[in-house]
């Protein structure tokens, strides 16, 4: 039980990796205020959980009257604020020259904008608690790019500096604040149009040989949040099976696969 009488909001809770860290906060113990914008997705990752330790907020993240919202239902439902995570992301697929003012300000503000929102309502509260921690869901795609995710790839670069900037204003005052960036995780949405052969390709890529699952983000986001980390802040933890690890070349190359021992890449009939 290693969230045993901690009190925390996580928004996006919907689905994926979101509804992976709801469960596994519920399951150690945890009171959570969930946040999501969708009724039904929503109220399908509470199901089942024990009332007494869930409360859903179905409403947009990025909106400043949800998170005046979230906050006030953790201190007055469940007495308290101890954690924060931040992964609710709304985002479009553009490239530099095709990304528009809207989709860059929408995006911006989904991913960035309410991770910033949450923090800035959170941290005093946290303050009169002698601290907290707060976990802000990152990407691997500000550290290895892929083409039409413009605006993704500059807010997910945001948010890791914006958590290292908490981390140094508030540490001494308690609160921690780390960034997780996962890789390719397998969600609802991201496993939208993928097929057998993408998937292939895809687990070459991986030095452990597998895609991620939402567990995976959702074990990494429990620990940074426990007080098992308490020497740990301001870093940005790529959960990604090795992938930021690994040269394109060891993925390609049949001489250096031999090295690896991996037999040669056979791409698949497309």
């Amino acid at each position: 039980m290693r969230l045993a009488d901690k009190v925390a909001i996580v928004t996006g809770t919907g689905q994926g990796i979101g509804r992976a860290v709801l469960r596994r906060f519920v399951k150690e113990g945890a009171r959570v205020v969930a946040v999501e914008w969708s009724r039904e997705a929503g109220e399908a990752s509470i199901e089942g959980l024990p009332e007494q330790q869930v409360h859903l907020i179905c409403a947009d993240a990025h909106s400043q009257s949800t998170v005046d919202d979230a906050v006030q239902q953790a201190l007055t439902r469940f007495g308290g604020l101890h954690v924060l995570v931040n992964n609710a992301v709304r985002y479009t697929e553009r490239n530099v020259v095709d990304c528009t003012d809207e989709d860059w300000a929408a995006t911006i503000d989904s991913a960035l904008g309410s991770t910033f929102r949450f923090c800035r309502a959170a941290i005093p509260h946290m303050l009169r608690h002698s601290g907290g921690s707060i976990v802000n869901l990152a990407s691997i795609n500000h550290l290895v790019a892929n083409p039409g995710l413009a605006a993704y790839t500059a807010a997910k670069g945001g948010v890791a500096a914006l958590s290292k900037q908490i981390a140094i204003e508030y540490g001494t005052q308690g609160i921690r604040c780390n960034a997780v960036s996962p890789a390719f995780i397998a969600t609802e949405r991201t496993m939208q149009g993928v097929t057998e052969r993408d998937m292939r390709l895809n687990r070459e890529c991986y030095p452990v040989g597998r895609v991620g699952e939402p567990d995976d983000v959702a074990n990494a986001v429990l620990f940074l949040a426990s007080d098992e980390a308490s020497f740990i802040t301001g870093v940005d933890l790529a959960v990604d099976g090795g992938l930021t690890s690994l040269a394109a070349s060891a993925v390609l190359s049949t001489r250096i696969r031999g090295w690896w021992g991996r037999p040669p890449i056979v791409l698949p009939d497309a």
